[in-house]
């Protein structure tokens, strides 16, 4: 991104100053090792809940922090003329940060609306689409509550019918995915909502064989990848979905505030709008599914950081990033599976594994494993029931983390 300099400014987002980092080169063996230090965490803390919440790269938080202060210092300057720089978000079209996120997902800048999290996504989409009372809408009963109440809401006030299917603790394989959606299809089913990874359990789902049922049936299909953006790559007119809802604020290390929805070009016209403002009817072409973003006044230095945050993750490199966040969690799972009494809740099968591992040892309550962790060696996991933990790594984690949680483990 280029400095703040001289007044005024000629794009969609005032440009901020990212901090100079001299990365080392790809092939240097401490290279992790210096990804780390470019983090806030202390070096006796390591945490593993990025599942819930990513944490923000220094240089980030400096470009979004600077961004915000110099908007204090110029704000007299604002002048609403459309070929200065904006001061907040909810107003302009976004269009070069819009296609530069559009390539993590490989899709256009027009099919991206820029949302607060997967959440606001999923809403736009159940709330968008006409839906009939005795429709019905399939999905898991694994879903995240952000994923999974905009249709309940709907199902309450409107008499849509939303149906949950079991998926087991650990599924058994891809396979029964793809049966159990096969045969749950009905004449009156218009939409399935299925999340890429599930939240609690990291489970893989072959959305890309879903979205071949759905195609068949000429049904709406949402997948939810709240997980997966930053942590492995994503393709979704590889998957074949009709739209996509992401929160970068996770394994993207973006500043939480901000999300992805991706609806594809061809079902644009079937999204009715949601947050009605000015322009809420407005239709115009060319213009994709911005009118999803017109919710007014929001932070623009959060975009900003979210600009920042892809540009970190570009120059690490998302296949590289997916390699080191499978190494460490595969170094975990193998851990666990020498210990006795431990039990590994997210599945094993090498197609539905992730850098998400939810796992517990016999007789310990969750809060305990999680307490005990904390307390003997500052490792931070998330309790996600009453005896489990879910332990997230990503490339900011190392292998001495992950044997002291082993270690941890055995003790117990």
């Amino acid at each position: 991104m280029a400095a703040i300099g001289l007044w005024p400014f000629t794009r969609d987002i005032a440009p901020s100053p990212t901090p100079s980092i001299a990365w080392p080169a790809p092939a240097d063996p401490h290279f992790w090792r210096w990804v780390r230090s470019q983090f806030d965490i202390p070096k006796d803390e390591s945490y593993f809940n990025t599942g819930t919440l990513g944490a923000v790269p220094r240089p980030v938080m400096e470009t979004l922090a600077a961004h915000m202060r110099e908007i204090e210092k110029t704000i007299a300057r604002y002048d609403y003329r459309p070929e200065h720089p904006e001061y907040f978000a909810g107003y302009r079209k976004q269009e070069e940060l819009r296609a530069k996120v559009a390539t993590l997902l490989s899709a256009t800048g027009p099919e991206i609306a820029l949302t607060q999290n997967a959440t606001m996504g999923t809403n736009f989409v159940a709330n968008g689409l006409n839906l009939q009372p005795g429709d019905e809408v399939l999905m898991t009963d694994q879903e995240h509550v952000g994923n999974r109440g905009p249709w309940e809401l709907r199902e309450k006030r409107q008499g849509i019918v939303v149906r949950k299917l079991p998926i087991g603790t650990p599924p058994v394989d891809p396979d029964s995915f793809v049966r159990m959606f096969a045969d749950a299809i009905t004449p009156r089913t218009r939409a399935i909502d299925a999340p890429h990874i599930t939240s609690k359990l990291g489970v893989v789902i072959p959305v890309a064989r879903i979205a071949q049922l759905v195609c068949d049936k000429n049904n709406f299909f949402l997948v939810d990848g709240a997980q997966v953006i930053g942590q492995r790559r994503i393709d979704v007119k590889a998957i074949g979905c009709d739209a996509y809802t992401t929160s970068p604020h996770k394994w993207l290390l973006a500043p939480p505030g901000n999300g992805l929805l991706y609806v594809s070009a061809a079902r644009h016209h079937e999204l009715g709008p949601t947050l009605a403002s000015g322009s809420w009817n407005d239709y115009v072409p060319g213009d994709g599914i911005f009118r999803l973003m017109r919710y007014r006044t929001g932070n623009l230095s959060l975009l900003v950081g979210l600009d920042a945050a892809v540009d970190f993750h570009q120059h690490i490199g998302t296949d590289r990033i997916a390699d080191r966040v499978m190494e460490l969690s595969n170094r975990l799972r193998d851990g666990l599976k020498k210990i006795d009494r431990a039990r590994i809740y997210s599945p094993t099968h090498p197609e539905m594994t992730c850098g998400i591992v939810t796992w517990g040892l016999d007789g310990v309550k969750g809060a305990d494993l999680m307490d005990g962790l904390w307390n003997r060696r500052k490792i931070r996991v998330r309790s996600v029931d009453e005896g489990m933990v879910r332990q997230s790594t990503h490339f900011y984690n190392t292998s001495e983390e992950v044997d002291a949680t082993l270690e941890i483990a055995r003790s117990l």
